[in-house]
């Protein structure tokens, strides 16, 4: 049979599709005896990706009684799967009835693994253009092509544009001639890619032909041009590396001095990018703020507190002007809008001439800001330790009088005040000078200088002298037998000396503070207790200690007319000392309203400036 000696498998089926022969062909290439794949069961020879393909096109045929085309892959003795091209013509009786299919499949395998190449290939090139498209739109590419001369031969515009000349003016010049700066370090690479190498990656810098002042980053490579095998030429492919070239070294520097917070903005001024350390500081998460404008979250702010306008804000100068700027007395206000003090560097980041965006990279300075403001202190201090010295030394310490009037009777009184007279006759007030002298150790000679006079005065006793010591004084020793020694010398009564201590004093070393009160009224003294009220808010020593008088604090009287709640606390405080026993004193009375209350409150003392202000006295005893 004829069928037998064909190169191809060739079948027959009966009318409605059922295989009834296969020739030598197709049991050689299948392996299997001829009856197994008679019927329908040449279908578990098919690839399980084409068998219902192929049931429902040759059932269709069966159907229809159109020839049978359709290629599928079919598995082989050795299970390989290859392609075959299918195709069965009806054959028909005199009465034009189907009388049996005869079909062949021809082995396709070779030619569908070359059209798959093809294929591939032509997607592989595709890609490659597109891809280079994309490269030339995102990040323009120069060539070039130079003769065994190194002449140039051809060159595309983005080259040309690189070396500040037209196409044509380039086109004939020597490579020499085109970068006379770079050709020092260039000729070898063109003699060795003449000799038959390739040279790929050389960084090229040199100053920007647009703008001398900046310098401009390639990156090229260079191959050689063959023509039947020989060498006619140099290819130079050159790609602009400036922008990343310029964020790497700007990133680079900063790192190197700072681990620190960094972000990207684009032209638009929209974040771009943040690393952890910036989110961080921050407060914000780089979703939160990507490709929205860092103002419009996180605030600058000037050194001074006062927000900075957006129009003002020197990043978008950096990104109108293209500048890098270094800025270290702005701030930034967290997302939870506490504000902290930053340094930051600020720079441009371009591709040719355009301005594509900015990178920032900052550091909180909060640390350096303290030790600054610390250091700033310790210099201040010290020079206020030196006016004070040299007050003391030359005699400028002075005291003022005000007067404390009694509202219900007793004895009127009056509270020295200390001051310092500067150089140029300035009054300086304690607020300015006593916390450095406590802090420097000169407040117990100062305070030892106002008892000199406050006992001297108490002889005249005309009225009750009030002054006031320090914590600091109280906690030495012999500060009562002073007292003791200069109320004997000035022939003192001891019952016109009210010495005044703040709460915080007193209680800052309550066994101290207790021995000493206890000592000043075996003394026959009186003792103070001035911003009662604002300090520790402990009664107990109310009751333990031997105190005579309550300040009320100047806080609780300078808005009792217009604030109910002081005009309670007030109140409070005047039937407390009454329970004790003891006198109030209320400071800060500035108009006549203020002094009708208190006197309805039972008020024992005031002072202020509505009953008089602050007077100097003459000194009566040269400090000690």
């Amino acid at each position: 049979m004829i069928a037998e000696s064909i190169p191809h498998i060739v079948w027959t089926a009966s009318p409605d599709g059922a295989t009834t022969y296969f020739n030598r062909q197709g049991t050689d290439y299948t392996g299997l005896p001829r009856e197994t794949n008679y019927e329908w069961n040449w279908l578990t020879l098919v690839h399980a990706e084409d068998a219902e393909r192929a049931a429902h096109a040759w059932l269709h045929a069966t159907m229809t009684g159109t020839d049978f085309l359709l290629e599928y892959r079919i598995r082989r003795f050795d299970g390989v799967f290859r392609w075959h091209a299918f195709r069965a013509t009806p054959v028909r009786d005199a009465a034009g009835e189907i009388a049996l299919w005869i079909g062949t499949a021809t082995d396709i395998e070779d030619q569908k693994q070359l059209e798959l190449a093809l294929r591939r290939a032509e997607r592989e090139a595709t890609e490659a253009v597109n891809l280079l498209q994309s490269i030339e739109a995102a990040t323009p590419i120069g060539f070039k092509l130079v003769d065994r001369d190194l002449r140039i031969v051809r060159i595309n515009q983005t080259l040309a544009v690189i070396e500040g000349r037209s196409v044509g003016e380039c086109i004939g010049l020597a490579v020499s001639e085109l970068v006379p700066d770079l050709w020092p370090q260039l000729e070898s690479v063109y003699r060795r890619v003449l000799a038959g190498d390739t040279v790929s990656n050389i960084d090229v810098s040199k100053p920007s032909a647009a703008d001398p002042h900046r310098s401009r980053h390639w990156l090229a490579s260079y191959y050689p041009v063959r023509i039947d095998g020989e060498i006619v030429g140099v290819g130079n492919v050159v790609v602009d590396i400036t922008e990343r070239k310029e964020a790497e070294e700007f990133r680079a520097v900063v790192m190197d001095n700072m681990a620190e917070g960094l972000y990207t903005l684009d032209s638009d001024g929209l974040v771009t990018y943040m690393n952890p350390a910036a989110a961080s500081m921050l407060g914000w998460t780089e979703d939160e703020l990507r490709g929205k404008p860092m103002h419009a979250s996180v605030h600058f702010q000037r050194a001074d507190g006062y927000r900075i306008p957006t129009e003002e804000c020197s990043l978008l100068q950096v990104r109108t002007q293209g500048r890098t700027i270094r800025i270290l007395d702005e701030a930034y206000t967290r997302k939870d809008g506490s504000i902290f003090p930053v340094s930051y560097s600020s720079a441009p980041l371009r591709s040719g001439p355009a301005l594509q965006g900015v990178v920032v990279v900052f550091r909180d300075i909060t640390q350096e800001k303290t030790e600054q403001a610390t250091a700033q202190r310790e210099l201040d201090a010290l020079t206020w330790l030196g006016r004070i010295r040299d007050a003391i030394d030359e005699n400028r310490l002075v005291l003022y009088s005000q007067p404390i009037v009694p509202l219900a009777g007793g004895r009127p009184g009056e509270e020295l005040l200390l001051r310092m007279i500067g150089r140029d006759n300035e009054v300086i007030l304690p607020g300015s000078f006593l916390p450095v002298a406590e802090k420097y150790g000169l407040i117990r000679e100062i305070d030892r200088w106002v008892i000199t006079q406050a006992t001297q005065r108490a002889a005249s006793g005309r009225r009750v002298i009030e002054a006031n010591l320090s914590a600091a004084s109280i906690s030495t020793s012999d500060l009562l037998p002073f007292i003791e020694r200069q109320i004997h010398e000035a022939h003192a009564d001891p019952a016109n000396l009210v010495f005044e201590l703040t709460e915080t004093a007193l209680m800052h070393d309550i066994t101290t503070g207790e021995a000493f009160a206890h000592g000043l009224a075996a003394l026959g003294c009186g003792l103070a207790i001035d911003d009662f009220g604002t300090g520790f808010g402990s009664f107990t020593y109310l009751k333990k200690l031997p105190i005579t008088h309550l300040k009320i604090d100047i806080e609780f009287v300078r808005d009792l007319v217009t604030n109910p709640d002081n005009l309670h606390v007030v109140k409070a405080i005047v039937s407390l000392a009454r329970a004790f026993g003891l006198k109030t004193i209320a400071e800060g009375v500035e108009e006549e309203q203020t002094l009708t209350l208190l006197r309805a409150e039972g008020v024992d003392f005031v002072q202020g400036f509505h009953l008089g202000r602050p007077t100097p006295i003459r000194r009566t005893a040269s400090q000690p």
